[in-house]
C-alpha cells in the first residue's frame, strides 16, 4: 500500500495527500499546524505502521500571511521535515510557493504541480483537505488533487478529504458551505494519536492553549468526538470522495 499527501505551507496549514493500496510505497504533497498532522497525522502513522510507505509534498514553505500583521515571517522546511520524520513519512517534497497566496499562482499550475507528483508516485489513494475549509489555499489544493486523480487520467483509485482545526471548524462557524460531512472514520489507537500530537509539536508556537482549536486538548477533543460517532474512544474523520473497489 501506497500513501500520498499533498499540501500547502500556510498560516493554518494547508495539506493534501495521496496513498496506495496497491504498492508498499506512497507519496504525499500539506501549515500553522501542518494540516497533514492536524488532519490525518494519527491515520498516516498507522498507514506506515501497518507497512504502507509514505510521502509528503508540500506546496508552500513559509508562513508569510503573518507579514501583513507585521510578524517575522519564517521558513517551515525543517518543522515540515521533523513533523514527517515523527508520522513516518519517507519522502517530503517541498514546494516554494507562498502561504495564503496559491490564488495568484493560479489554478492551472497548481493543477499541473500535483498532477506531476501523482504521475510520479502513483498512488491509489489520495488524501486531501475539503473544500469545505474556510481558507482557500485549502480550497486551492482540494481541487487540484481531485483533478490529479481523475479517472482514467491517473493511478488513484480513493481520494478522502480530511478536516483541519481553525480552518474546516471555521468555514462552519462563519456560515461558509458547504458544511464538512464525514462518511469514513479511521479508528485510532493512543499511541497513533500521541504521534499526532508530537508531529504538531513540531511546529512549537502554532500550537496553542486552550480553548484553542489548534490547542492538544482541542484535538483531543475532536479526536474524541470522531471516535464516540462510530464507538470507538479515538479516531479521524474523513468526506470519503471516491472510492473503486
Amino acid at each position: 500500500m501506497c500513501v500520498c499527501l499533498c499540501a500547502c505551507l500556510v498560516l493554518w496549514g494547508v495539506w493534501a495527500g495521496l496513498a496506495s493500496t496497491h504498492n508498499p510505497g506512497c507519496r504525499a504533497p500539506p501549515p500553522p499546524p501542518p494540516p497533514e498532522a492536524l488532519g490525518a497525522g494519527g491515520t498516516i502513522a498507522k498507514l506506515v505502521d501497518d507497512g504502507v510507505s509514505a510521502a509528503l509534498c508540500v506546496l508552500t514553505d513559509d508562513d508569510g500571511s503573518r507579514r501583513a500583521a507585521g510578524a517575522t515571517v519564517t521558513n517551515r522546511v525543517s518543522a515540515i521535515e521533523t513533523a514527517a520524520s515523527v508520522l513516518g513519512f519517507g519522502q517530503v517534497h517541498v514546494h516554494e510557493f507562498g502561504d495564503n497566496r496559491l490564488d495568484a499562482v493560479g489554478q492551472l499550475t497548481l493543477n499541473q504541480v500535483v498532477e506531476r507528483e501523482v504521475r510520479e508516485f502513483g498512488p491509489d489513494t489520495l488524501f486531501t483537505t475539503s473544500l469545505a475549509d474556510l481558507n482557500l489555499d485549502h480550497q486551492l489544493v482540494s481541487k487540484a488533487a481531485r483533478i490529479a486523480g481523475r479517472p482514467g487520467r491517473s493511478s488513484v483509485r480513493e481520494i478522502r478529504c480530511f478536516e483541519v482545526r481553525s480552518a474546516t471548524d471555521s468555514g462552519e462557524a462563519a456560515g461558509v458551505g458547504p458544511a464538512f460531512r464525514p462518511n469514513c472514520w479511521q479508528s485510532l489507537t493512543e499511541a497513533h494519536f500521541e504521534r499526532k500530537v508530537k508531529a504538531l509539536g513540531a511546529y512549537g508556537k502554532e500550537v496553542e492553549a486552550w480553548p484553542s482549536a489548534r490547542s492538544e486538548r482541542g484535538v483531543r477533543a475532536l479526536a474524541e468526538y470522531r471516535g464516540s460517532q462510530v464507538g470507538t474512544a479515538l479516531a479521524e474523520a474523513f468526506e470519503l470522495v471516491r472510492v473503486v473497489l
